[in-house]
């Protein structure tokens, strides 16, 4: 019973905070903030992939042999450029994966909310609506019935408020509850 309340509420206010803080720069800047993300995602690999080249370098040093560290650290930024240059074209799947995250996210939140009515008395209506909520706004994102991405975008940044709004609540609902 402790394990799945601690799982809900251990980084439910963190969760919130950072779900309305992005909700809101996409909401007020979409294309500052989706051209970003791209770039993040590109340094992220790259670094990534430099941590897997020093690690091969030092298992050079103490074997003699590079190992699959070097290898998939040269595989990363080859990656990492490859997002660079092809970046317009995952800018057009971004919405179906984020819509899929989504859909994920609100199924997480729905098996949650039935196995938490089994060890708390605490309505768990309110957490699976919105659980149904998330996986309709996520099946809208995937399927994108809007024709501007940026509108999409912008209406994922909602869905991002959204969540974090039903974050604090859980936090709030399940903070008293031992």
């Amino acid at each position: 019973m402790n394990n799945v309340l601690e799982q809900l509420r251990k980084y439910a206010l963190l969760r919130g905070i950072v779900y309305i803080i992005f909700g809101a720069l996409i909401l007020i800047n979409p294309r500052s903030v989706f051209q970003l993300a791209v770039y993040f995602i590109s340094a992220y690999i790259a670094i990534m992939g430099l941590l897997n080249l020093y690690d091969g370098f030092k298992v050079k040093k103490a074997t003699g042999t590079y190992g699959m560290s070097f290898l998939g650290g040269i595989v990363l930024i080859v990656l990492a450029g490859i997002v660079l240059v092809f970046a317009k074209g995952i800018v057009s799947i971004l919405p179906i994966f984020l819509g899929l995250v989504i859909v994920i996210v609100g199924v997480t939140r729905a098996i949650q909310s039935v196995n938490l009515r089994t060890y708390v008395n605490v309505s768990w209506v309110p957490m699976l609506i919105y659980s149904v909520i998330l996986i309709v706004a996520g099946l809208v994102l995937t399927f994108n019935p809007f024709s501007s991405l940026l509108v999409l975008f912008q209406l994922f940044g909602g869905i991002l408020i959204f969540m974090g709004i039903g974050e604090l609540v859980s936090f709030f609902q399940l903070r008293n509850i031992k």
